[in-house]
């Protein structure tokens, strides 16, 4: 039988804790605890996370020790994503900020200290059978005729400065976390939303101002703008998409270049404004338009490239080829483009824009098509999405593409409840890592192998390793930045995932659910200004935006 009760713990607070856990087995609780002491061990093991999943109530023994580890952070957020019921027990005064009122609203907190333990185990006894935990009825019935010593409130309120301290940074995470669980594992923390309005003309933690004075964009900064479709045939609406998409992934790799997302990309679909509104929106120096039209079995490609501070046509050209070497024609225009950019490739770079990703224009429509409908983020649109994936790859069993689009669905249908995780997760890794076979550069299959480990394996030191080599391979993907970044946050590195969820901002400037990502890490880092701006930057996007309200009305309010 698996053990009911799991004790998290600091190394230095052994002997504390040790005394506590007799007292519970000697009232017939099943405690799990960790012998050794999660410091001194050298990477967080499997048996830890088996026995966390496994267990009903994950007890935090909260101390000045417990706070500043980071092994404590990563167990509360496992403990957090299962929905496992949380109990603390201070085992001493802590420094413990004002949010922890929020964190733990509702949750029974018990103050184990020296000289009054025989009290507190009462009260904890009389906890774990509330949460269903198996006690010996002697025990059960000696507590219920104890009087208590738990509080629902503060144990020690403390200065504002104390309270900012890092004795926050597990507690933080967690509520992060469980924020994830109830609204980011629903696919708004790591998958976003589609609902945006406008495109954001600011940068996150920028006040927007009425000036006219406006710095020099930087034309290193690409943007491809969907193209024109002349004529309205569906299939040059499809082939100017594929095209498009095609252009920014084959862009994205390449150094000396930031690329911005397609999806921000979109945004100005058909727009009025300037050359220099959407530079500016989209803080990019350097703009990527153009037309499609069929006529027959002939596709024609018109391509401009304008920069945005002078409005000025840098390079124009016209390309023309048959539907069937669509293809080639891709391959055609990202490598002259890319030379017009960059002002000259190396072999390296000539080689890779050469590549294709399949050879089967079917494939690449299937697979695109699929991609449409991952984004609606329904059930309906999973099941097409799926069904768009698997004619990809019976169409070309080579085509990496598609098993990343399979991986991030499975690994997608979790967070809304559409299957169970170990149902889903493992098939996501799996063709993550077909994918991988068959492209070991193509960063977004590291990715989603890595999101698998980082959320559903908690193999961390693993999940962070593919994390990084999907950034080195391609340091324009925005969904690498982003959950890398969240990752950091989970894990207590909150200082560290804040320029790598700014360099996800800047990729993808209208992702309201990056920018809340970012604001959660400046929360996390105690930079409670910049999230609170990070904030209100959202809502100018959409004022209903459900992670900007938690963060605004929610953490900082409580923290303010």
């Amino acid at each position: 039988m698996s053990t009911e009760v799991f004790i998290s713990y600091a190394a230095k607070d052994r002997t504390r804790v040790l005394d506590l856990v007799e007292r519970l087995r000697a009232a017939g609780v099943s405690v799990w605890i960790d012998q050794m002491g999660i410091e001194g061990a050298t990477m967080w093991s499997q048996e830890i996370v088996a026995a966390i999943r496994s267990c009903k109530v994950l007890i935090l023994a909260i101390s000045e020790n417990s706070a500043g580890s980071e092994n404590v952070v990563k167990e509360v957020a496992l403990a957090s994503e299962g929905r496992k019921r949380i109990l603390p027990v201070y085992i001493e005064q802590a420094e413990i900020p004002e949010s922890m009122a929020y964190q733990l609203a509702g949750i029974q907190r018990i103050e184990f200290f020296e000289g009054r333990e025989d009290l507190a185990l009462q009260a904890v006894i009389r906890a774990l059978a509330k949460l269903d935990v198996t006690v010996h009825d002697e025990a059960s019935a000696a507590a219920a005729n104890t009087p208590g010593s738990a509080s629902h409130g503060p144990s020690h309120p403390t200065g504002r400065a104390q309270a900012k301290g890092q004795a926050a940074v597990w507690l933080k995470v967690a509520g992060v976390v469980v924020g994830l669980a109830l609204l980011g594992f629903a696919g708004t923390f790591f998958f976003g939303s589609n609902t945006t309005t406008a495109p954001m003309p600011i940068a996150l933690g920028q006040a927007q101002t009425n000036t006219t004075e406006q710095a020099t964009l930087d034309t290193n900064r690409v943007v491809v703008l969907p193209f024109k479709v002349i004529g309205g045939e569906k299939d040059s609406e499809d082939l100017g998409y594929g095209l498009v998409s095609t252009l920014t992934s084959k862009l994205q790799p390449l150094k000396n270049l930031v690329v911005i997302a397609h999806e921000s990309a979109r945004k100005f679909k058909d727009s009025d404004q300037s050359p220099n509104e959407i530079g500016q929106a989209l803080q990019v120096g350097t703009i990527v338009t153009g037309d499609i039209q069929t006529g027959g079995n002939n596709v024609q490609v018109n391509i401009r490239v304008i920069d945005a501070n002078t409005k000025a046509l840098g390079w124009g050209s016209t390309f023309t080829k048959t539907k069937e070497d669509f293809l080639d024609l891709q391959n055609e225009i990202a490598t002259k483009l890319a030379s017009e950019l960059k002002g000259g490739l190396d072999d390296a770079e000539s080689q890779q824009l050469a590549q294709k990703a399949t050879e089967n224009l079917d494939a690449q429509a299937e697979y695109q098509a699929g991609r449409r409908e991952w984004n609606k983020r329904s059930k309906e649109g999973f099941d097409n999405a799926i069904a768009h994936f698997e004619k990809a790859i019976k169409l070309d069993p080579d085509y990496a593409e598609p098993y990343v689009g399979m991986a991030d669905t499975y690994a997608l249908l979790p967070h809304y409840n559409y299957a169970t995780p170990d149902t889903a997760m493992p098939m996501a890794k799996e063709y993550a890592l077909k994918a991988i076979e068959i492209d070991p550069n193509m960063a977004s299959a590291y990715t989603s192998i890595a999101f698998v480990l980082h959320c559903y394996e908690f193999n961390w030191n693993l999940a962070e390793e593919n994390y990084k080599k999907a950034s080195q391979l391609n340091p324009n993907y925005p969904t690498g930045h982003h959950w890398y970044g969240l990752y950091l946050t989970h894990v207590g590195r909150a200082e560290e995932a804040i320029p790598v969820l700014k360099k996800g901002v800047e990729l993808d400037p209208s992702s309201m659910i990056l920018k809340s990502a970012l604001t959660a890490a400046y929360w996390n880092a105690g930079q409670n200004e910049m999230a609170l701006k990070g904030a209100d930057n959202v809502f100018q996007n959409d004022p209903y935006f459900i992670p900007g309200l938690r963060m605004k009305y929610s953490w900082l309010r409580i923290d303010a």
